[in-house]
């Protein structure tokens, strides 16, 4: 379920750039797996090297996409077509976050 909830809200952002080439360029790449995440169709988890325009993600093309943000949608549906967060990710995620408060609250005093 998470798949298809990602496929749905990464066509919905891109849907928000019409006539923007890089974003137009990424939605033709990435709509047959969209289509296929989108109807169930996703049987196995694809290696990161499968997903289309990684390359470009990597440059920082999408990041002045960011209201709503291309490259957030992007990497969320990423993730899941590999098969989701593993719990080492998760953990690496939860130190992160904790870091991440502890600077603003140090930040902030």
């Amino acid at each position: 379920m998470k798949l298809k909830a990602a496929a749905e809200h990464l066509e919905w952002v891109l849907q928000q750039y019409p006539g923007v080439n890089d974003v137009s360029h990424l939605y033709d790449a990435l709509r047959p797996l969209i289509e296929d995440a989108k109807n169930g169709r996703v049987s196995r988890p694809i290696d990161r090297q499968e997903m289309p325009c990684r390359y470009l993600k990597s440059e920082g093309v999408y990041q002045p996409y960011e209201n709503p943000d291309v490259e957030d949608a992007y990497v969320c549906f990423s993730i899941e077509m590999e098969g989701g967060l593993t719990e080492e990710d998760r953990e690496i995620n939860s130190i992160i976050e904790g870091i991440r408060k502890t600077t603003k609250r140090d930040h902030k005093s």
